[in-house]
């Protein structure tokens, strides 16, 4: 009897025993999975980035080219315009004796045809005697020095037509890469264990920058001496919510973009209800690049410069952005933003609740200045259109759609975003919209 039932014990426990193994099986390769996925989300928005990022690059340095050759344009019609008044001045001295001698050119400006023009060799005698060898130098640099600034004009020609096939072709790439991020991001992120296994590592990659933003901050302000005894000091400045909005010029493309909207702060309204959290929103430590929610945005006491990092949510999800920051800009302007590529007609989001100002002007085209409820202020430019009017917004509000317009209108559509922590100076923005999710 006892064996009967020790014989059926073990019958049942192998019964469980091959139903169980199985379930935990799939469990694994479902989680093993979607870890795979979430990585080679991953890789797939660093192959993006990387993109976006030589993209940049490229158009960095055709602006820069086209700004030289603006100016040695203007250069050549300074020496142009010295060389005339010059060849005026010597005409003017020559050419009562050039007329009397029966010659029939100015040897100075023609040159000497043969050894026995004497009547010319004559002139040019009269024409040093009476002018000076200080006028003839002069017209002599002059000359000298606008053959050389049109060969110079026309070598940067050159490079600036070589500098437009690369970045054609390399804009060509980074919108292709975005368009296949977007594919697999949009068939990917359709399952949830996927959303969640990128939201971890998003999650991780927060903590990383969190610490990094850290050690920056603390090493700026031991930079900074103290005012009183002259010693470094560590503390970490809360942003102001009182300090004005400084406006700034910024670049991209062609021309500088203008970084605030106006000269005085705009009055915060109350904001509307917070969303509700989205699975594949940025809000908090929990971002991802699906949604538009997220779990509210707060300002970090930490300092405006070197390691500053918002919590703010991806302002325009499904797009490759690079760290164009401090970015070489023609006129010796550098960029003061984030750029992110995606199609045209692509949402874009309001970060977190504030007020939201629309304005249109000639560098930034269809531009929106969020003032934060948490004192921050955030610029985004070159929107295709807008959503609404100036409202109070919640985090996750669609404010407008990705586009060209302003100076963009010579590059791909993309926002140009930027973050002015207490309404003040620009900060880098690249570490927060990475942390972000984006």
């Amino acid at each position: 009897m006892t064996g009967r039932r020790i014989a059926a014990l073990l019958a049942i426990v192998v019964a469980f025993g091959t139903s169980i193994v199985p379930v935990v099986a799939v469990a694994q390769s479902d989680e093993a999975a979607a870890e795979r996925a979430a990585r080679q989300i991953q890789e797939a928005r660093n192959r993006a980035n990387e993109a976006a990022e030589a993209f940049f690059k490229a158009e960095s340095d055709l602006d820069v080219l086209r700004g030289e050759v603006k100016g040695i344009e203007r250069e050549t019609d300074r020496l142009q315009a010295v060389v005339d008044r010059l060849r005026r001045d010597v005409e003017s001295v020559a050419v009562s004796r050039f007329i009397s001698s029966g010659a029939s050119g100015i040897p100075l400006l023609t040159g000497i045809q043969a050894p026995q023009d004497q009547v010319q060799a004559e002139v040019f005698v009269d024409v040093m005697t009476n002018s000076g060898a200080d006028l003839l130098d002069a017209y002599d640099v002059a000359q000298k020095n606008l053959v050389i600034s049109q060969s110079e004009l026309a070598d940067r020609k050159e490079g600036i037509e070589a500098q437009q096939a690369v970045f054609l072709a390399l804009q060509e790439q980074a919108e292709d890469e975005v368009a296949r991020l977007r594919a697999f991001e949009e068939e990917r992120l359709q399952d949830e264990a996927v959303q969640k296994a990128l939201a971890a590592k998003i999650a991780a990659d927060r903590v990383r920058l969190e610490e990094q933003a850290r050690r920056e901050a603390e090493a700026a302000a031991r930079a900074i001496p103290d005012p009183v005894v002259g010693l470094s000091t560590t503390t970490l400045v809360a942003p102001s919510t009182t300090m004005p909005e400084v406006l700034s010029a910024d670049s991209d493309g062609d021309e500088s973009e203008v970084g605030g909207i106006a000269t005085t702060p705009v009055e915060t309204e109350p904001a509307a209800a917070e969303p509700p959290t989205n699975v594949g929103a940025s809000g908090g430590t929990s971002g991802g690049r699906t949604g538009a929610g997220g779990s509210g945005s707060s300002a970090r006491p930490i300092d405006t410069g070197a390691g500053y990092l918002d919590n703010i949510i991806c302002p325009m999800p499904g797009s490759a952005f690079a760290d164009t920051w401090g970015a070489p800009r023609s006129g010796g302007r550098s960029h003061q933003g984030v750029d992110m590529i995606a199609p045209r007609g692509v949402p874009v989001y309001a970060v977190t609740s504030g007020f939201a100002t629309f304005r249109t002007n000639r560098l930034g085209g269809n531009a929106v200045s969020l003032l934060g409820d948490n004192g921050n202020r955030y610029y985004y430019a070159h929107l295709d259109s807008y959503v609404g009017e100036n409202r109070a917004v919640s985090q996750g509000d669609v404010i407008g759609y990705n586009g060209d317009t302003g100076n963009a209108r010579f590059s791909t559509p993309h926002l140009h975003f930027e973050i002015r922590p207490g309404g003040g100076l620009p900060t880098n923005p690249y570490p927060t919209v990475r942390a972000a999710g984006c």
